[in-house]
């Protein structure tokens, strides 16, 4: 049993250096674990009930674990691709908006309950921020590929 515990206990602590190591180069990381920390010193002050406690630390611990993954993607891509590659770029853009996502959930947690218990704000401030974050999106990527369309179009007309 003793070896069991050995292992837990190395297991833990790489786990800890992993978390360390990616603080450390991270600047995103570091700009998430302050946001972090400033929503959990300025929730001890607050009357917030438990069940949005729990929504408002899930909201920070969701995106600083997209940011660990995100980190963790990109240092893997880059032991294996040293040059530009379109398809390791796509992929780092695509686990970068994986964060970005989890921000901009965390953002609208944020505005729930911090906003309700700092501004008094009801929920219709939140509702019309949903709203634009989900038409952004697919709006920004049928214009891309219209203008990535456009400019396809005009360089073959000059070819």
């Amino acid at each position: 049993m003793e070896r069991a515990s050995n292992n837990l206990i190395r297991s833990f602590r790489n786990a800890i250096e992993g978390i360390i190591r990616a603080l450390r180069i991270e600047r995103n990381l570091k700009i998430h674990f302050v946001i972090g920390i400033a929503v959990a010193v300025v929730s001890l002050f607050l009357p917030i009930d438990e069940r949005d406690l729990l929504w408002l630390y899930f909201a920070v611990f969701s995106v600083i674990g997209a940011e660990i993954l995100n980190t963790l993607v990109e240092k893997f891509l880059d032991l294996f691709f040293k040059d530009y590659n379109p398809s390791v770029k796509l992929v780092k853009d695509i686990a970068a908006g994986f964060v970005l996502w989890y921000v901009l959930f965390s953002v609208v947690v944020g505005l729930l309950i911090l906003g309700e218990a700092l501004f008094s704000w009801r929920a219709n401030v939140v509702k019309v921020f949903v709203s634009v974050v989900l038409v952004f999106f697919p709006i920004s990527a049928v214009l891309l590929r219209r203008f990535r369309n456009d400019r396809q179009d005009k360089s073959d007309d000059r070819g």
